[in-house]
């Protein structure tokens, strides 16, 4: 019994100091003034001369790799057309085999294919976040010009006033120090 008074008391007590305290909390926070400035981290990607930069290279390594997918399927139907011409002198099974080895080709081509395109979309993954590592201390520094406390992505906002945008001045620093990023390929994964 005297177990439970305690833990009512206690309650009652946390209870009582929560409501005190809560209603000193506003006025402190009040007392701080946040400043908020906007930044839409999809233009300021866009705009990036680094970011022009990977795509461009992208764009080569994905035209290079389109190549030579049709290539390796002229081959590919090639092998087939010569297999279907076998059918008449090879025997069934013979047939069978070479035509599942075939097949198991074919799919190894469309899974390399595949691999290749994800190895892709994870470099250029890689590359943006090398590029927003190098952003950051640049919004910090422009956050710190315009006396912002705070940088809120524009997407996540439903209003805000221009003059709160730095987003073209984030642009502009970003651009003057980097120009350009080599486009690294991550490992593609061993099965």
């Amino acid at each position: 019994m005297r177990n439970i008074l305690l833990k009512v008391n206690y309650f009652a007590f946390l209870w009582i100091a929560i409501v005190v305290f809560q209603g000193h909390m506003p006025v402190a926070l009040a007392q701080q003034e946040q400043t908020v400035a906007i930044l839409d981290l999809g233009k300021v990607l866009v705009n990036s001369l680094a970011m022009k930069d990977v795509d461009v290279q992208l764009k080569a390594m994905d035209k290079k790799l389109k190549e030579d997918a049709k290539a390796r399927e002229a081959t590919f139907r090639k092998e087939q057309q010569e297999l279907a011409q076998q059918r008449v002198i090879l025997s069934p099974e013979q047939f069978q085999l070479k035509s599942k080895a075939l097949s198991n080709k074919g799919r190894g081509y469309r899974n390399d294919y595949q691999k290749k395109l994800q190895q892709l979309a994870q470099s250029r993954s890689v590359a943006i976040n090398k590029i927003e590592a190098a952003m950051e201390p640049i919004v910090s520094e422009v956050a710190k010009s315009v006396g912002a406390t705070m940088i809120v992505e524009k997407k996540k906002i439903l209003f805000g006033e221009k003059k709160l945008e730095v987003t073209s001045e984030v642009i502009k620093k970003l651009n003057a120090k980097l120009k350009k990023m080599k486009l690294v390929l991550v490992p593609l994964k061993s099965e």
